[in-house]
């Protein structure tokens, strides 16, 4: 009986490794990049990521491995965000409206300075 409890401990721990190891690659939340674009509309935040996982998707690059789901407690709600690769910021950030300005911004910088951070997880 402990041999097979053992085993199951070691199973959930591997589990949980191998996790962190496909997590670790989503460096930013979703939230924390609208926030920075000044972008409350939940309709709007929505649309681009929406967007986003439409190009993922046309391109049979897996959402999992650039969108993963999360849950936060911010001590009264439980408030969904999503943890996203840098993949998966710059389709967020060129999808979304540039009639914001820091939108509009981002764009630019984007289409300017290309940059060999972003790591396309394919």
């Amino acid at each position: 009986m402990n041999q097979q409890l053992n085993i199951s401990f070691n199973s959930i721990e591997e589990h949980n490794k191998h996790q962190w190891l496909l997590d670790a690659h989503l460096n930013y939340l979703a939230s924390e990049i609208m926030e920075a674009l000044e972008i409350e509309d939940a309709d709007e935040i929505s649309e681009s990521l929406n967007r986003a996982f439409l190009a993922c998707s046309t391109l049979h690059i897996p959402l999992h491995r650039n969108f993963k789901r999360i849950y936060c407690y911010d001590g009264e709600h439980m408030i969904a965000d999503w943890k996203i690769s840098s993949l998966a910021c710059y389709l967020i950030v060129i999808n979304c409206n540039p009639a914001h300005e820091n939108v509009a911004k981002a764009q630019i910088h984007f289409a300017l300075h290309p940059t060999p951070s972003i790591k396309y997880n394919v």
